[in-house]
């Protein structure tokens, strides 16, 4: 009787400090190439803005948390075909084969391993990168261009302190380029409350906002508040789309507790949050792309071959890893216009994917 997989074993704690040998150079050697490329992409703003050389140091620093993350499906893709190959090129996965170890015991400790991967990298998502970003975004607004701080931000919306007084905004769409649930306070010299208009959306034309539902509670002189409708003529916002995107939060720069608890504020307004279910559902899903990308890297990189080119081998990731993103992207963009539910969108690269590496698995066995 052919013995069950085991993560312990002699042959599984052997591939799995193989890979690992690979796994941390290809890092290093990704986390390198994406900071060098970063690096001279924003040269040209570094010297614009005379960026301080802490600062600089600092911006790149926090960053590198979701460098890791983003890099770290593709490395582990290149390390899982690079270490199997090299054991096929000298030999030892036919001497496995021979012993009877199937290409599926050889594959179980590499799969767990790359399933803790996306464990970690989910979790990884959930702490260290939001955090990382905020401060790298502030570094990059206020230390490095010089832009004063004028918004903040909450799971409850955004506040900014704009010409016409201090902005509420409960969700900025960049895609559409709107505002929704704007609410602007005007104030007097002595910091009282002089008026508040309500605005239900104002939408970017390029030029100037095109506002809708608006109201205005004018406080006289006695205490009491007059309202009105407003007319778009009636007041004009004097700040750009992209002055409320520089404090404007992506999905990617919140966890998943944060993006959940904005989507419930928003629905609580009255706001349709469904915009976010897409990314939500993608928060869960691309942190075990990892896991998903060595199903098929495994099966790929496990054939008995005798002395494999490492070119071919690379040139085989490449086509892997660029065919996955291409059909996330695919997915997320079908996803976001409503053509696929949100969690059909998000893992369906994922299922994919897994179906066949299964394929590849059944195959060869």
């Amino acid at each position: 009787m052919r013995a069950r997989p085991n993560i312990f074993s002699v042959t599984s704690r052997y591939l799995i400090r193989e890979f690992v040998a690979v796994l941390i150079p290809v890092v290093l050697a990704f986390l390198i190439i994406y900071l060098i490329v970063d690096f001279f992409d924003r040269f040209d703003i570094l010297l614009r803005s005379h960026a301080d050389a802490l600062a600089a140091v600092r911006y790149f620093l926090f960053k590198i948390p979701l460098m890791l993350t983003q890099i770290m499906p593709p490395a582990v893709l290149a390390a899982m075909l690079l270490s199997l190959g090299m054991l096929s090129r000298h030999n030892e996965l036919v001497a496995l084969r021979a012993s009877g170890v199937s290409l599926l015991e050889t594959a179980f400790p590499l799969v767990v391993l790359a399933g803790s991967i996306g464990v970690g990298t989910l979790v990884w998502n959930e702490t260290i990168v939001p955090y990382c970003t905020r401060a790298c975004q502030y570094i990059n607004n206020v230390e490095i261009r010089k832009r004063p701080q004028r918004g903040i931000l909450s799971e409850r919306g955004i506040w900014y302190h704009g010409a016409n007084g201090f902005y509420s905004i409960d969700q900025i769409d960049p895609r559409h380029g709107t505002l929704l649930g704007l609410t602007i306070y005007q104030v007097g010299a002595n910091f009282e409350l002089q008026r508040i208009i309500e605005v239900a959306s104002a939408q970017w034309t390029g030029e100037a906002w095109l506002s809708s539902g608006a109201f205005e509670h004018a406080i006289g002189n006695d205490g009491q508040v007059h309202t009105r409708a407003m007319s778009p003529d009636d007041f004009v916002i004097t700040e750009s789309l992209g002055d409320f995107l520089d404090v404007h939060r992506e999905p990617e720069e919140l966890s998943y507790i944060d993006l959940r608890q904005r989507m419930r504020e928003l629905s609580r307004k009255g706001i349709d949050p469904s915009g976010y279910l897409v990314d939500l559902n993608m928060k869960l899903s691309v942190p075990f792309a990892a896991l998903v990308l060595a199903c098929v890297a495994i099966p790929l990189a496990g054939r008995v071959v005798r002395h494999p080119s490492i070119a071919a081998t690379v040139g085989v990731g490449l086509v892997v890893g660029f065919g996955y993103w291409v059909l996330l992207a695919l997915a997320n963009a079908l996803g976001q216009s409503g053509v696929l539910p949100a969690l059909v969108s998000a893992w369906a690269a994922n299922v994919i994917y897994i179906l066949l590496g299964c394929g590849l698995f059944l195959s060869l066995e």
